[in-house]
């Protein structure tokens, strides 16, 4: 049977219906068969107006996504320039092939292609090399860009006129940064902003980062907060004209771009669980560096951000045994980080009304597979459910349909993710991947819900 995306909303809306529970579970939607909810999704619709608090990645995703059908208005606490922690971020192919669909230039986010991973002991010998065609294996690329650059890009994708970006219609977001919003009632969409003003649209996504001022709005008490794992990350940048001054021309550390393509993961393979993971980044001009290591007391000025500044020296001490040329590569690095890795219980709920939690808000957890960012992609393009026109009821089925749907893959990708915590293997690293990378779209998983019969 053909299976049309009208349907895909209408199953959405039947499948978060309470009400319809006591339906034959052998229903299956056929097109245009609105009459059932009482609801249209007719684009002719007056557009919904969309909140989002937070223009963090998850935040621009979302309004990035939202913006071609929606009145999307975006509440930032901090500047537009507002640091979104770290230095690089690796985007797989779950996110790539989603993000290609709103716009996303690989090229002007400084992108590079990654086509696998290699391992590394701690005198600098690689002793596994796992090459891997994304495209072909996943339909997507894997990509290594700046977390700045990628925001930037995000923010680029939310905010320029509509004639600037191919394929993408409907007006730019409106942004009012410096704008923190305190409070929030799901049921009603309303927010309320630091000076006592009040904004109510049709729905409000809540994009707040890891330290969420919102959640417990959405979740029903406060109880449910980040904590730290006692791994810690130096984060840092270096660029290739400061490793070749270091390095000199002929060092291994220094490949071809045309050979620099892989992952890499220096292991110390013993019980403190240091790794070094570099990749190049900016199109080949900068490598990220993310140093992890075991640091049981954690310090206070970390505790709150991921983008506080770390201690040269420090870093030094901590992988002194590395090989030489690493070493090298710290002591002209700028930009160092340093941040105490934190995560989250997974929530009984993501959404509450007509009000959503996504991005870290939602699943904060560490970054030892890479798909912070990539879910928050994934929970953007979730909220193309929504469409012009929906009534309130709808609205908050909808919310609760993907809630279903993200809530659950989100979980095991976070708990997958603590597993790793502790010596991981490469293997325990990649046996991952499939599963991780294999997502398409809400869409797909509603319309194989529907074959399923489920």
């Amino acid at each position: 049977m053909e299976l049309f995306f009208d349907e895909v909303i209408d199953y959405a809306l039947y499948l978060a219906q309470p009400s319809l529970n006591s339906l034959s579970r052998s229903y299956k939607p056929r097109k245009a068969c609105f009459l059932l909810l009482h609801v249209s999704i007719d684009m002719a619709q007056p557009k919904l107006s969309i909140i989002i608090v937070g223009s963090g990645l998850a935040g621009l995703a979302a309004a990035s996504t939202l913006r071609e059908h929606h009145n999307v208005t975006v509440y930032e606490r901090g500047s537009q320039d507002v640091a979104t922690g770290g230095q690089g971020l690796s985007i797989y192919p779950n996110a790539e092939k989603i993000l290609k669909t709103v716009g996303f230039s690989a090229d002007r986010a400084g992108a590079v292609g990654c086509q696998g991973y290699r391992s590394f002991d701690k005198s600098g010998k690689m002793f596994d090399d796992f090459p891997i065609d994304f495209h072909a294996r996943y339909g997507g690329d894997m990509l290594l860009m700046k977390r700045s650059d990628f925001r930037a890009e995000l923010l680029r994708l939310a905010t320029a006129p509509a004639g600037e970006i191919e394929g993408v219609r409907g007006e730019p977001a409106k942004m009012f940064f410096n704008t923190p919003v305190v409070d929030l009632d799901p049921e009603t969409a309303t927010i309320t902003l630091k000076d006592g003003s009040t904004v109510q649209g049709n729905v409000v996504v809540v994009a707040d980062g890891v330290h969420s001022a919102l959640r417990h709005r959405i979740t029903g008490d406060k109880s449910h907060a980040p904590k730290k794992t006692g791994l810690t990350l130096f984060r840092l940048a270096a660029s290739i004209e400061d490793m070749k001054r270091v390095l000199g021309n002929s060092s291994d550390w220094l490949p071809s771009p045309e050979d620099d393509n892989r992952l890499n993961f220096v292991l110390a393979g013993d019980n403190t669980n240091r790794v070094v993971v570099h990749y190049p980044m900016q199109h080949h001009n900068y490598r990220n560096f993310s140093c992890l290591f075991l640091m049981p007391d954690s310090r206070a000025n970390v505790a709150e951000s991921w983008y506080a500044d770390g201690e040269k020296e420090e870093m030094l001490e901590v992988y002194k045994d590395f090989p030489e040329e690493v070493l090298k590569i710290m002591s002209v690095a700028t930009e160092l980080k340093i941040w105490d890795l934190q995560d989250m219980d997974p929530l009984p709920n993501w959404n509450r009304g007509r009000s959503i939690l996504i991005g870290d808000a939602a699943h904060a957890m560490t970054p030892l597979q890479g798909q912070g960012a990539n879910l928050a992609v994934e929970d953007a393009e979730g909220l193309q459910l929504l469409r012009p026109g929906m009534s309130h009821e709808a609205i908050a089925s909808v919310l609760q349909t993907i809630d279903k749907v993200r809530r659950p893959r989100a979980t095991r990708i976070l708990l997958d993710t603590r597993k790793q915590a502790r010596n991981a293997t490469m293997e325990e690293r990649l046996s991952k991947l499939d599963y991780n990378c294999s997502y398409k779209s809400i869409h797909e998983v509603l319309k194989a819900d529907i074959s399923a019969g489920n």
